[in-house]
């Protein structure tokens, strides 16, 4: 493995939605990679000159290490995610722990294949080539000379990858990953409209390998200035060199649009990455004018510009996300924006990457495309107008989908002059609505003074908040309105019983045993001694309890990294005990029902080593271990439960230190006599009813809990 292999890692996490957000951290990561061959030479003050040029007088060394651990924890939740199935791991090693060998370590990033096989920095070489007998160490000089000579012709004869991009005027300016121009081209009619590029030139380029030659291509949805004649923008593809290879047009002569002058604007550029011996395919959202009016198309193209296939939508689909929802490793599309034929909701749109054709189906004729076959989504989804928007736009709009931790989110936006109000949705895997809330006050806000006089005069109600739940389901549904889930985290759940001292606290419960399958004491008391950082607060057994162990533990704060643990903000854990205690957390099954359980158990300390599993109905259906400070050990699992049931996540002592984070959540489809509503923090609850049996359930298994005690 050669370091333009490592370069193409680093580019598909650059390049991910996981870090579309995070563009610190991609900063912090590109520095990292650009020292990665004199790492030894890499110190503090170099990276806080080059992360923050302007602040190189008020950061220090904390600063730095607090971003390596928030890039460490964002690379993990990509492994965990979108990167499963990348071929290489780029890690960032431990710092103030020794290396392997004993010595100090001095890496800052190393990458391993994932068939285990590590990949040498000039670091981990230099330790490993100390230690070579004098006959061996010069043959192996003279390689190291012969592949260096190797490195140094291949890097001149091949062109600075371009990485970067930004509009100078009338020029597109590319750049390299250090920051430096590598070419541009000038458009003699100008780059325009201000408002199609208003989120500058990154939201309408794409860098990377098309034809997986090691060569990054440039994709650039092109728009002239000049407004006073109607344009459809225009996909050009540049070869790292700056060479236009060729051009792309959106949109087509469709017979219901006969007469009337079309021109099509692309919104969203995607490329579905290569699977199952097919090479990577662009993805082109384009929507007709005006912006949002429809029809809109996507289109899936070869590495070459031709058109492979395409979906026509009778609305206005404007943003979009490629993400594989199921976990089958082929990555589906999704489209968002607004359905006109059906009320002018806000819609969503989930395309199997295989099956992009056709046109959607509408109820009213004259917004359906007559001239194609119907499509055949996977998904197709419509989200409720509330009274404000129906009183004030003639539509409400879905923006930004994202797929992150597993679940689907999206916003939809219920003011649109100014735009705004918006309504977070997120669904999980099974498509299953999860959680629901107002980003922030400004829609209750702006209802509130709409409806402020008159006599429809009244504020936003928990009726009207429980509307939002009631999302359409076109297709890829077995009922009208998507499934609601109710779902249960207990680092969420935490902060409640501890306040509280309820412990069972709700569903949840605390406790210590001796074993996977043995009887459980439940914990008896809440502790918050400074132990493991100002944010920790634990549960505790009053009799064994031994430096803060076993204990149920949360980390009620941001991320923390004294050196010897290291935990994400707002994080659940499990300390084993040391005097050989497992600890327990137990969720009861409020009601009869099939439950999903899916999350992962992390190592949260340097020298950890622990054994970990999880019982239902009587046996142990996941084990496992953790020996390594950020190691995972996933898990997902369905269970038929009935009320009173329990499932126990357990750690217990092993080789190493005992503090494990857990992350977990459960989740439950409503049944169809619930009454689905919300919580005032956006969470799905399916009835009342149901609360009022958890809190019986705990009870019960408090008082047998101390029996066995």
């Amino acid at each position: 493995m050669d370091s333009t292999a490592i370069r193409d890692q680093i580019d598909r996490i650059l390049r991910s939605q996981s870090f579309a957000s995070k563009g610190q951290l991609r900063r912090l990561l590109e520095i990292l990679f650009r020292n990665i061959d004199s790492q030894t030479n890499l110190t503090p003050d170099l990276v806080i000159k080059e992360l923050w040029p302007d602040q190189i007088r008020t950061k220090r060394s904390a600063d730095v290490a607090t971003e390596m651990n928030r890039l460490r924890h964002a690379l993990e939740s990509y492994y965990n995610g979108e990167g499963k199935a990348d071929p290489i791991t780029i890690v960032l090693p431990n710092r103030a722990a020794p290396a392997l060998d004993g010595t100090p370590e001095k890496r800052w990033i190393a990458a391993t294949a994932r068939d285990g096989t590590g990949v040498e920095t000039p670091s981990s070489h230099a330790r490993r080539r100390r230690k070579l007998k004098r006959p061996a160490l010069i043959g192996a000089l003279a390689g190291v000379l012969s592949v260096t000579v190797y490195v140094s012709v291949r890097t001149l004869a091949s062109p600075e990858q371009p990485k970067l991009g930004r509009l100078d005027g009338s020029a597109l300016v590319i750049l390299n990953g250090e920051g430096k121009e590598i070419w541009r081209k000038v458009f003699p009619d100008g780059i325009g409209p201000a408002w199609y590029y208003a989120n500058g030139a990154a939201s309408r380029l794409w860098f990377g390998d098309l034809d997986g030659k090691g060569h990054n291509s440039v994709l650039f949805s092109y728009l002239p200035a000049d407004e006073s004649k109607p344009h459809s923008s225009a996909l050009i593809c540049y070869s790292d060199r700056g060479r236009e290879k060729w051009r792309w047009t959106p949109g087509r002569d469709l017979p219901e649009l006969e007469g009337i002058l079309s021109t099509f604007k692309t919104s969203a550029i995607r490329v579905l990455k290569a699977a199952e011996r097919k090479p990577p395919r662009i993805v082109v959202v384009s929507n007709r004018d005006p912006s949002w009016g429809g029809p809109s198309q996507i289109a899936l193209l070869d590495s070459s510009g031709k058109t492979l296939s395409e979906y026509w939508h009778a609305g206005g689909l404007r943003d979009m996300v490629v993400a594989d929802l199921d976990g089958d490793g082929k990555e589906e599309i999704i489209a968002v924006g607004v359905a006109h034929g059906y009320d002018s909701q806000a819609t969503m749109v989930v395309l199997d990457a295989d099956r992009v054709f056709g046109a959607s189906k509408e109820v009213m004729p004259e917004f359906q495309i007559h001239s194609n076959a119907l499509a055949q989504e996977r998904l197709r989804l419509l989200f409720p107008r509330s009274d404000l928007n129906r009183a004030s736009f003639r539509s409400n709009h879905a923006i930004e989908p994202t797929f992150q931790d597993g679940n689907l989110k999206l916003k939809v936006l219920e003011c649109l002059a100014p735009i705004g109000c918006p309504v977070d949705y997120e669904f999980n895997r099974n498509f299953q609505l999860v959680a629901v809330s107002p980003a922030s006050d400004e829609l209750r806000s702006a209802h509130d003074q709409f409806y402020k006089k008159g006599k429809d005069a009244h504020t936003l109600s928990a009726e009207e908040e429980a509307a939002f739940l009631k999302v359409r389901c076109l297709a890829g549904c077995k009922t009208e309105f998507v499934p609601v889930a109710q779902t249960y985290d207990p680092a969420a759940s935490f902060e409640k019983g501890w306040t509280t001292q309820s412990n069972p606290n709700g569903v949840w419960s605390y406790g210590y045993s001796s074993g996977f399958m043995n009887a459980i004491t439940l914990y008896d008391k809440t502790v918050r001694n400074g132990i493991n950082g100002p944010n920790a607060k634990y549960w505790v057994f009053s009799s064994v309890n031994v430096g803060t162990s076993p204990a149920a533990e949360h980390n009620d704060g941001p991320a923390y990294n004294d050196a010897n643990i290291d935990f994400l903000a707002n994080e659940f854990l499990l300390v084993a005990g040391v005097g050989g205690q497992y600890s327990d957390l137990i969720f009861t099954a409020p009601v009869d029902g099939e439950y999903s359980v899916a999350g992962s158990f992390r190592g949260a300390q340097y020298g950890v080593g622990t054994v970990v599993g999880i019982v239902a109905n009587g046996k142990v259906v996941f084990s496992s271990s953790v020996t390594s400070m950020g190691q995972l050990a996933p898990f997902r699992i369905t269970l038929s439960m009935q009320a009173g049931s329990t499932v126990l996540f357990s750690v217990g002592p092993g080789p190493g230190a005992q503090n494990t984070a857990l992350s977990v959540t459960i989740t439950r489809p409503c049944g169809l006599t619930d009454r689905p509503a919300l919580t005032p923090t956006g969470e799905t609850t399916c009835s009342s009813s149901a609360a009022l049996q958890i809190g019986k359930n705990a009870h019960a298994l408090a008082q047998k809990a101390s029996r066995r005690s």
